[in-house]
């Protein structure tokens, strides 16, 4: 539980302002001596912070096991929110336990109606005017105030992260709420009492705080809100004009993350043990853009109007790409839903396309022999996504399309590059990839029905047996049975194997 704890604080607690540090710790201190005395509330949120560091364990075999036992977690505090009394939700500790809650769910991919949830959230928060900035609700302590103003633009956060990967609008704009962003505290100042909020969000103070990156975040939320409006839109296009304007707002948005990503590590060394809140707080910029240039950049290769979104697109997907590096960051990308799935779900589609494109485009035997060195970084990243996607199936995800969609891809690339026969590659692909996947699924499905029965016969009750299938009992022909539905029809990029094939 010590590790646990430790490691939440050390990683989301980052960019996701939920829990006061010191607060914290005297109640579990507290219910470390006496566990019964513990509220409710504060039971909740340690199993929750407990739910969400799992995933983050270096031990794969203590982190498979404190995984299973996270849904357990997770449904716990779902029942506790869904308790009849709804008065003990909509108080201060109710809201931090819906954002844990909120999060688990998409660490441990529990995340079915991730963006429903969010917006219930940001209703509640709205209800205990959490949209109204502290000083017009008459006296408030320091401490209250900047836990209200941290809890409000994490819900913001949480609301616009899961708007754009669910393909809707935010919930909420500019003109709807007035909560100054929070100061760039450090929690001990603010037990204290000790600290002072700056007077506009962009003073930052130059020394970094656990708090500096919410404050990052917080100049560029109004923007993020903005974007994923244009990103999501129903009804009509926008203009190629506006996506510029808002491809160099966030660009820039980047730039200043980088910036004081860099001014971060090279003051405050010590600040964070991992690398872990700089590889959250450039995912949570970069995607945005990413997300913005993805449909003009898949026109690119018709249309050269559209040359720009392929390169800037090219460069957000490959920057999430990068985030592999991190050790503690990819453990997260394995097994996390949603905003975690963005290099599968939308930086690989841009880096196979600029592959392929780039070796059609090539017109001798010397320009492939001059580009060859040059491309084999570009091409090192296009495999380390076709095993990323592999080992994403290991450690739990049972969707296997993206791993045959990258598989493909992969194939034809290669075929490319050797000037073999790219229909037989992608063929080849095809088949052998759901194989694999097969087996991945069958070992896990296996595992997981011995824990079953190892369960079953500890808590077994005399007479009463517990029928546990087998791994044979389990049907994987819809594996082979040749109709896997991509879901990209639409896409050209899918076409050109279809009419290969």
């Amino acid at each position: 539980m010590n590790q646990l704890v430790q490691l939440y604080f050390d990683s989301f607690e980052s960019c996701f302002r939920i829990l006061h540090f010191p607060s914290f710790q005297a109640g579990y201190e507290g219910y470390m001596k006496d566990p019964r005395a513990a509220k409710t509330s504060f039971v909740v949120k340690l199993l929750l912070v407990m739910s969400n560091a799992a995933s983050l364990l270096d031990d794969a075999g203590l982190q498979q096991e404190l995984r299973a036992k996270a849904r357990s977690w997770i449904h716990v505090a779902q029942s506790w929110l869904s308790a009849p009394i709804e008065k003990d939700g909509l108080s201060m500790d109710g809201l931090q336990v819906h954002c844990l809650l909120l999060l688990a769910r998409l660490v441990n991919c529990v995340e079915d109606l991730v963006w429903i949830s969010a917006g219930s959230l940001m209703r509640m928060a709205i209800q205990m005017g959490l949209h109204q900035d502290p000083d017009h609700l008459g006296g408030m302590a320091l401490l209250q105030k900047e836990i209200r103003r941290r809890l409000w633009y994490t819900i913001l956060e949480m609301n616009v992260q899961a708007a754009l990967d669910s393909g809707m609008r935010p919930m909420i704009t500019a003109d709807e709420f007035d909560t100054r962003p929070p100061s760039n505290l450090s929690d001990d100042d603010l037990d204290n009492g000790t600290g002072t909020q700056a007077d506009s969000p962009e003073e930052v103070a130059p020394t970094p705080t656990r708090a500096s990156f919410q404050c990052l975040l917080a100049t560029s939320v109004l923007l993020r809100l903005e974007a994923t409006r244009v990103i999501n839109a129903l009804q009509e296009e926008p203009s190629y004009d506006r996506v510029l304007r808002l491809g160099e707002e966030l660009a820039l948005a980047c730039r200043n993350a980088t910036v004081s990503i860099d001014h971060h590590k090279s003051v405050a060394k010590n600040l964070w043990p991992t690398e872990f809140p700089y590889s959250c707080c450039d995912h949570f910029h970069r995607r945005f853009l990413l997300c913005l240039h993805l449909p003009y950049a898949a026109k690119a290769a018709q249309n050269p109007l559209y040359s720009y979104s392929s390169k800037v697109g090219l460069e957000a997907a490959l920057d999430l790409v990068s985030l592999l590096d991190d050790e503690m960051y990819r453990r997260l990308l394995l097994v996390g839903g949603g905003m975690f799935r963005d290099i599968l779900t939308r930086g690989a589609m841009l880096v196979f396309l600029e592959l392929i494109t780039q070796l059609e485009n090539e017109s001798s035997a010397f320009v492939k022999k001059r580009n060859r060195a040059r491309r084999e970084p570009f091409l090192e990243d296009a495999r380390n996504i076709v095993q990323y996607a592999q080992d994403r199936l290991w450690h739990g995800e049972t969707n296997v399309k993206s791993y045959v969609f990258v598989s493909m891809a992969m194939g034809q690339v290669d075929a490319m590059l050797s000037d073999s026969s790219t229909k037989d590659a992608i063929v080849k692909s095809a088949s052998e990839s759901p194989v694999v996947c097969h087996g991945i699924l069958r070992s896990t499905a296996a595992n997981l029905l011995s824990r079953m029965t190892t369960n079953a016969g500890a808590f077994g009750t005399g007479g009463v047996a517990m029928a546990v299938p087998s791994v044979d009992d389990i049907d994987f022909d819809f594996m082979i049975d040749g109709n896997i539905d991509f879901g990209l029809a639409g896409s050209w990029f899918v076409r050109q194997w279809e009419d290969e094939i």
